[in-house]
């Protein structure tokens, strides 16, 4: 197991970090403290441990990221996903947020948690595990919320080939969170394969999906996925004509065990890479990058455009604080917020 650790630029008066883990099977992360930008994730191929395939999305370079208003691969929050008409009652007050996607509020507003600099408290290393832990504190009203919240985010990779993300969060009054990691996942690498999301395989362990309006706001109601475009119970692959269709970004019911299982797995057709989704969240938010620009800098002189990535990302239910129906995202004054993501890497699907 090694780490590198190596400022690369400023904001303002803050450092900026590129921090890389490498496990014992030569997988490797590397990330920004700027947002928790995840910059590579390299997996070896099975036959050559020293060839390795970049698996996700990311910008040319650092000045790239400090501008662009998406969110690759970043931490999200306050709420990741959408809150409809920018408001919400909590405890009887009217609270009114950034509108950032029409009249509605979208990945925590106009500076989300993916634009901040978060502190980079300690990197630890044992034998089988790194680990990283990045800090925020948003104050009161940032983007329109209440409360003063402290947030802090690990990043671990093992030597099981296990890459970590655990969100922790405190208030001193009422709020409400929903934090989220939002890698765009391209399996085919960046080399030989460089392609769009087609020929990807996914399978989602759930039988219901939030229900839409126009605007992609759910209505409340949970529809079964059988039949429709949205089952994935079984494995399937994804195809231009699906794409072309529209995809999917939808949010998926995953139970609410509040306990950490398997809740989705993707994989590509060409360099048998991919990734196991393990959460304790009750949603997964799956999306086709089918809002993606026609155009972007990628890494390694690459031009990514539509539908060259796809999204998995674990949270509460989108506007679930204005949906009964939908269990809430209340985080109580003092108590703590935790949410867990566990994404398994391989290169033997």
């Amino acid at each position: 197991m090694n780490y590198i650790k190596k400022k690369i630029g400023y904001i303002g008066s803050k450092e900026i970090y590129l921090i890389s883990f490498t496990n014992d099977n030569n997988f490797t992360i590397s990330f920004y403290n700027l947002g928790g930008y995840i910059h590579c994730v390299l997996i070896p191929y099975k036959n050559n441990p020293n060839k390795c395939e970049d698996v996700i999305l990311g910008y040319n370079k650092f000045e790239d990221c400090k501008i662009s208003p998406s969110y690759f691969n970043s931490i999200i929050g306050r709420v990741g996903n959408r809150i409809a008409n920018s408001l919400f009652y909590l405890n009887g007050k009217k609270y009114k947020l950034f509108n950032n996607e029409g009249n509605h509020h979208l990945h925590g507003g106009e500076n989300g948690f993916n634009k901040k600099v978060w502190n980079v408290n300690n990197i630890r290393k044992d034998k089988n595990e790194l680990s990283c832990e990045l800090e925020y504190f948003s104050k009161h009203l940032e983007e329109g919320y209440p409360g003063n919240l402290n947030c802090k985010t690990t990043y671990t990779l093992n030597n099981d080939n296990e890459f970590i993300i655990i969100f922790n969060a405190s208030s001193d009054e009422d709020t409400v969170v929903n934090m989220t990691n939002h890698n765009y996942w391209n399996f085919h690498g960046h080399n030989d394969y460089y392609q769009n999301i087609t020929n990807h395989s996914i399978k989602i362990y759930s039988h219901s999906v939030c229900e839409n309006d126009s605007v992609s706001i759910p209505t409340g109601n949970l529809i079964g996925v059988k039949n429709t475009k949205f089952d994935f119970q079984n494995r399937k692959n994804i195809s231009q004509e699906f794409l072309d269709e529209g995809g999917v970004d939808n949010n998926y019911d995953i139970g609410e065990h509040l306990s950490i299982r398997k809740v989705a797995e993707v994989y590509s057709n060409l360099t048998k890479m991919g990734v196991t989704y393990f959460t304790d969240q009750p949603g997964v938010q799956f999306y086709t990058g089918n809002m993606m620009a026609n155009e972007y800098n990628g890494k390694e002189n690459k031009k990514y455009g539509k539908n060259f990535g796809l999204c998995f990302e674990p949270q509460f239910f989108p506007d679930a604080i204005n949906q009964p129906k939908f269990k809430s995202p209340i985080l109580k004054a003092g108590e703590n917020y935790l949410s867990s993501i566990v994404m398994r890497l391989g290169n033997d699907f």
